[in-house]
């Protein structure tokens, strides 16, 4: 497992902590006095003890001043403490809220090659455990070592004040104490890095495993989808047992051993200024006490390198994730006047040394009704891909509206293009506001659309109407109303050219006709190219196009194509009916 790279992780984090400088300067002000009055107490205790317990002078309105300046002084640090931890965490809600959102919009913008190998399960990882862990950054690790960091230099400015000799005892802790930092990152940033890595993949496991359960469970596969969850949670187990056995070894009994080896040598020394005649009680006791404080903190430092070693692989990957490239478009920003289509010389591979599509030619006019036809894998997908930008092309070109696709805006190319795809995508919100999807759209604009896809009527004869949730999925629709729900919702922006990627592979044949009658009554106010395995659907388009393996075959329409004596179309066509027949006659 490779190791995150820091300086990335530093370049999105920095910019976070000098974002308010007013915050800043605010939470590090709090923290100085909070150090300041936390150091003032063994102090005070030393004077009260070598200035008046040992002298004998016990006059009461003196200690009862001394208390209650040492009273005052914790009060006071306590609750400067509390301030400078809100001002800390705010720091860090404030930068996780941006980072995520930063993250949220590169997924959205990212380009369709990126999802053909990236895991919903990790992506959602990303965005929700990474970014947790860069709050944990801030709040347990930097407002933890920060305060920390301060608390030392404020003890050891007192240890000097009382001894300096005892002083430079305890300040050689500071070098052992970053050589066992040094030594633990080393051991365990590439465990903690490996950890990451299967956390995510945990959470990928579940996403696939709980969004197809119902295939799982009918081809028997469950115990297999249980074996390979178990392997990655033993993996996440693994990598987190060799982040605790070096933190085990190297954090909290390493610095309590170096603690009392240097509590050792303070009392030592003490006692040899004893003999001398030059030691004081009250010094010992603050001694021992800044002692004690001194090795806390520096406990809490190392403690807290755990979160650092997590925050950090966890920022590379978000950073990594900002840092992928958005997909370009141009910058046309005009709306498509007309939705003619002009492929030419097309030719397109998802990897380098494999073609999906060959060379091809092809024109539609504006009104036209294409369709796509050809067996699985033949490209038909595909080429619906490149007619949305989606991929770019690396041979031939394509002309939408006159212009070339590279040269429209996003706006343009999602304004003009509507999209029908073969699994409807339903939002767990209302039917009105499945047909909107936030482009506020009037009342009448939405039950416009929905009686072009034939939906009004039954959205009518839901409860609330057009204000009905759909829960998730749709599932208050059947599997035809949901695809008309998706038709509603593309002719709702009253695109040029409308695209259906298999629109009616999934539904009935009655559901099928109310597809047709809609499709027809769109005929020629706007550019219909539908892809479609089942063939009675297209049989009415003006022009038929038949891919196999990437190329053009056959083209045509119905009645020339099925003229051609030993064509490919004919013999899909035939079969495709004789099937129909026979299911009819089983019915």
């Amino acid at each position: 497992m490779s190791r995150p790279d820091h300086n990335r992780t530093f370049r999105l984090l920095a910019g976070y902590i000098y974002r308010d400088p007013r915050l800043l300067i605010r939470s590090l002000l709090l923290l100085l006095l909070a150090t300041a009055l936390d150091v003032v107490g063994p102090l005070l205790a030393k004077i009260y003890i070598d200035d008046y317990l040992l002298t004998g002078d016990l006059r009461w309105q003196l200690i009862l001043q001394l208390l209650l300046i040492y009273l005052l002084c914790q009060l006071g640090a306590g609750a400067f403490r509390y301030l400078q931890a809100l001002s800390f965490t705010k720091m860090a809600l404030n930068a996780v809220t941006d980072i995520r959102k930063r993250a949220f919009a590169r997924v959205m913008r990212l380009p369709m090659r990126y999802f053909d190998h990236a895991r919903t399960g990790q992506l959602v990882s990303r965005i929700t455990n990474d970014t947790e862990a860069i709050k944990d950054l801030y709040v347990q690790f930097l407002s933890n070592v920060l305060g920390n960091a301060v608390m030392l230099l404020g003890i050891l400015v007192a240890m000097a004040l009382l001894d300096l000799t005892l002083m430079m005892i305890a300040l050689a802790l500071v070098p052992a104490v970053i050589t066992i930092i040094y030594l633990y990152q080393r051991l365990s940033g590439p465990a903690v890095a490996q950890s990451r890595v299967q956390r995510a993949e945990i959470n990928g496991s579940l996403n696939e495993s709980i969004g197809g359960m119902a295939v799982i469970q009918a081809s028997n596969q469950s115990e297999r989808f249980l074996r390979h969850f178990g392997q990655i949670n033993d993996h996440y187990y693994r990598s987190r047992l060799r982040t605790v056995f070096a933190s085990g070894l190297l954090l909290r009994p390493a610095i309590d051993l170096l603690s009392i080896t240097t509590t050792v040598g303070i009392l030592w020394l003490f006692g040899q200024q004893v003999v001398a005649g030059v030691a004081e009680i009250g010094v010992l006791y603050a001694f021992l006490n800044y002692m004690a404080r001194f090795t806390e903190p520096l406990a809490e430092i190392t403690q807290r390198f755990n979160l650092y070693q997590q925050a950090m692989v966890a920022g590379d990957r978000v950073a990594k994730l900002l840092d992928e490239p958005e997909a370009r478009y141009g910058e046309q920003q005009a709306q498509l006047d007309n939705g003619s289509m002009t492929l030419t010389g097309l030719s397109f591979g998802y990897l380098p040394a494999k073609t999906v599509l060959h060379d091809i030619d092809l024109k539609v006019p504006d009104g036209g009704f294409y369709a796509i036809a050809g067996h699985t894998g033949s490209g038909k997908s595909t080429l619906l891909s490149l007619l949305l930008g989606f991929y770019p092309a690396p041979r031939g070109s394509v002309l939408i509206g006159g212009s070339d696709i590279h040269d429209l805006a996003q706006s343009a190319l999602r304004h003009g293009i509507g999209l029908i795809l073969q699994e409807p995508f339903v939002l767990a919100d209302s039917v009105r506001a499945n047909i909107d999807m936030g482009r506020g759209l009037s009342e009448q604009q939405v039950q416009s659309a929905a009686r072009k896809a034939h939906l009004h009527q039954a959205i009518l004869q839901l409860p609330q109407g057009y204000a009905t949730t759909l829960g998730e999925g749709g599932l208050r629709l059947s599997t035809g109303q949901r695809q008309q729900l998706i038709i509603a919702r593309a002719l709702a922006g009253e695109p040029r050219i409308l695209l259906l990627d298999e629109a009616t592979a999934n539904i009935d044949s009655e559901t099928e006709q109310v597809v047709q009658q809609a499709l027809a009554r769109l005929r020629g106010e706007i550019t219909i190219i539908a892809v479609a395995h089942r063939l009675s659907t297209i049989k009415q388009a003006d022009h038929i196009v038949l891919l196999s393996h990437g190329r053009i075959s056959e083209q045509g329409d119905h009645r020339q194509l099925m003229a051609l004596e030993g064509g490919t179309y004919r013999a899909m066509y035939e079969l495709q009916q004789q099937a129909a027949r026979i299911e009819a006659i089983n019915d």
